[in-house]
């Protein structure tokens, strides 16, 4: 009887043996099921944050609170997947400010660039014998040249 036991305990043995029961595994090939993401720009609470992996920009959006108002999304896509230690960078809308030649004080005029104390002097003192009728005009004001005007005729307005 115990003959018959142990030669029935090594065929099983050797069955599972035969059959690869255990398989090591490889675990370089498992892939972790969390990621951890960074989000800043024109967004409310900018900072890293951990992500079920597959997720997309939307998602971490909706976990970093909204959007600030200035947000440009205009080149953002919200269903980007992410990958595991990106940045994502929401773009703030930046208004450029326009410098009134014909009402801007003297340190506004000075935020030009190439524009300093005595050029910006000069130039109240010509708006103040006759108001500027176009932009061109500045370039009556001794000091302002081509080269000048050029760097601040997109910074300028009536």
């Amino acid at each position: 009887m115990k003959r018959t036991l142990l030669f029935f305990c090594a065929i099983i043995f050797f069955v599972f043996t035969c059959f690869n029961r255990y398989t090591p595994i490889d675990l370089k090939l498992a892939k972790p099921t969390l990621m951890d993401v960074e989000i800043k720009g024109a967004i409310s609470n900018p900072g890293v944050y951990t992500l079920k992996r597959n997720s997309s920009i939307s998602t971490l959006i909706k976990r970093s609170g909204p959007l600030l108002e200035n947000a440009d999304t205009s080149r953002i896509s919200f269903t980007h997947i992410l990958q595991n230690q990106d940045v994502v960078v929401i773009p703030e809308i930046k208004e450029i400010k326009l410098i009134s030649l014909n009402s801007a004080t003297k340190e506004e005029l000075q935020t030009l660039p190439g524009i300093g104390p005595s050029i910006a002097q000069r130039i109240i003192d010509y708006r103040e014998s006759s108001t500027f009728q176009t932009l061109e005009q500045i370039k009556d004001v001794k000091g302002i040249g081509e080269a000048l005007f050029n760097k601040i005729q997109d910074k300028i307005c009536l």
